[in-house]
């Protein structure tokens, strides 16, 4: 089965990406090409890494930054109070020793494997887990050793350096992602599949040329019944494409019909040549931090915990909320009193509005914002607004009950900081899924409610994505994922981009 262009597929016969040309798809059930199966396994292949630049990049700079950090710490501590001469090597000799191990565990840890890098909260995880792995064992060795280390340049060290490495991740993320939009670095994919699950794999790869993958090529899955030798000849076609196209990644679109065999044939196939095998999951969606791999009865069953932030999790994310609740007060304070005003001078009724929104476990919760509407607007939201729909966006450009100077406070999303209030006290957070209005909870479906199962945010997934210009099916798609796949670096993410998104403008109406 050929998939239609408009979903991104290559037709029959053309060069896709200035490669080479694809044979065509063979249709399900049909003879495949008559291939080698040793001749595939013993051609030397190399690996195509798109990301191998940008993991350079990370390492030299992530080296630079560690250097930068140590030089600042031991600056600070020792050589401006005490007039220390640098060239004491009792010193310097401990500062090498910092950044040697730092940049060390960062690559023991995983933090330069090109398969968490450019997308995700994992690149950032793995940086937080090496530094405080790093610090962590400085500690217990000159706790166990009795060693006179000054507990001030291990602390200016690690927050220097942690700032510094995840602004320079930041940069780098920020340069791939504007590469990808001009087609580079891009992660040449090859769909297996058939029917709709093919075509809704290659349109969810080809959507976004940010998320790093370009769909030069499909594949058929093979039939239901196949021999071992036809199985062959199918793993053999997958092969010649994977060469034809220089592919470095093999989707497998969920299906039934494609069993554990099949896959495990495939990804055999794929260790030689090194291509990543991504396996779409028919199991349910299902989030990856939910999930543990656990021996029962001498069978690996997959454990999925529940979703609920409790325990250190809850404290955690609590604690972020307080200090960055009353950092974030501190900075809004000057464009608050500037908002209060402007409201107050700019039209009659009062300058904050209060609403009944839906917030955690269901329960209403009272949030504050600037007046941004006439007074008396929210009466009319029926006739205006009306039911979710594909024509709302256009409603909301010309909604006529925002004032002038309403629609500069939205512009900049300052209406929305009285909020941070709610954060400090406690009944919001600063990231989750934004909170509803309780008419809205009867276009909720039943899975829909799970969003509640956290503290309703200031800000959150769909915010940074587009803010009402997302649809409400995609919003509640984010909103779930968040709550199954919660961690601090996914809100010190979405924390960092709402900035962005704020400066753009876009999506704010």
């Amino acid at each position: 089965m050929a998939l239609s262009d408009d979903l991104g597929s290559p037709k029959a016969g053309e060069p896709t990406n200035g490669g080479p040309s694809a044979p065509s798809n063979s249709p399900q059930g049909a003879a495949y090409p008559t291939l080698s199966s040793a001749s595939h396994r013993d051609k030397p292949h190399l690996r195509r890494d798109p990301l191998r630049v940008y993991a350079t990049r990370a390492v030299v700079w992530d080296m630079l930054a560690v250097m930068a950090a140590s030089a600042i710490g031991f600056i600070l501590r020792w050589t401006i109070p005490y007039n220390l001469d640098i060239s004491d090597s009792t010193y310097v000799f401990f500062a090498l020793v910092v950044v040697v191990s730092w940049v060390s565990v960062l690559v023991l840890r995983g933090a330069y494997d090109t398969r968490i890098l450019g997308v995700g909260s994992e690149e950032f995880k793995r940086i937080v887990g090496a530094s405080a792995m790093v610090f962590g064992a400085i500690a217990i060795v000159s706790f166990a050793l009795k060693l006179d280390l000054s507990r001030g340049f291990v602390l200016i060290t690690f927050t220097v350096g942690m700032l510094m490495l995840l602004t320079v991740r930041w940069i780098l993320r920020a340069w791939l992602r504007h590469e990808r939009m001009y087609g580079h670095f891009l992660h040449r994919t090859i769909v297996v599949g058939s029917g709709s699950a093919q075509s809704e794999i290659v349109d969810m790869l080809d959507r976004d040329p940010v998320a790093g993958f370009t769909v030069v090529d499909v594949v058929d899955e093979p039939p239901d019944d196949v021999t071992d030798q036809a199985l062959d000849q199918w793993l053999d076609e997958v092969m010649t494409r994977i060469s034809l196209e220089d592919a470095d990644t093999v989707a497998v679109a969920g299906s039934r019909a494609l069993e554990q065999t099949v896959i495990q044939r495939l990804a055999w196939r794929l260790e030689g040549p090194r291509v990543d095998l991504l396996v779409a999951p028919n199991i349910g969606d299902v989030a990856g931090p939910r999930v543990t791999m656990r021996m029962a009865a001498d069978l690996p069953l997959l454990h999925l915990d529940e979703p609920h932030l409790t325990g250190p999790k809850r404290a955690i994310k609590r604690t972020l909320d307080v200090v960055f609740g009353l950092l974030f007060f501190l900075l809004f304070m000057p464009f608050m009193v500037v908002a209060a005003v402007g409201t107050f001078a700019s039209s009659r009724g009062p300058v904050f509005y209060k609403q009944q929104r839906v917030g955690r476990g269901g329960d209403m919760i009272t949030v504050t914002k600037f007046r941004t509407m006439y007074a008396g607007a929210d009466q009319q939201r029926d006739e205006v607004i009306g039911t979710p729909d594909a024509e709302i966006f256009d409603r909301y450009k010309s909604d006529p009950r925002i004032t002038p100077f309403g629609r500069i406070l939205r512009r900049w999303s300052i209406d929305e900081m009285p909020q941070v209030v709610n954060v400090i006290r406690g009944n919001m957070s600063l990231v989750g899924p934004r909170p509803v209005l309780p008419e809205e909870l009867g276009l909720f479906d039943d899975a829909d409610h799970r969003r509640h199962l956290t503290k309703p945010g200031l800000t959150g997934l769909w915010q940074v994505s587009g803010r009402k210009e997302v649809d409400w099916d995609e919003r509640m798609r984010m909103d779930l994922d968040y709550v199954e796949n919660w961690s601090p670096a996914l809100d010190l993410v979405i924390v960092a981009k709402t900035a962005k998104v704020v400066l753009s403008g876009r999506g704010a109406y």
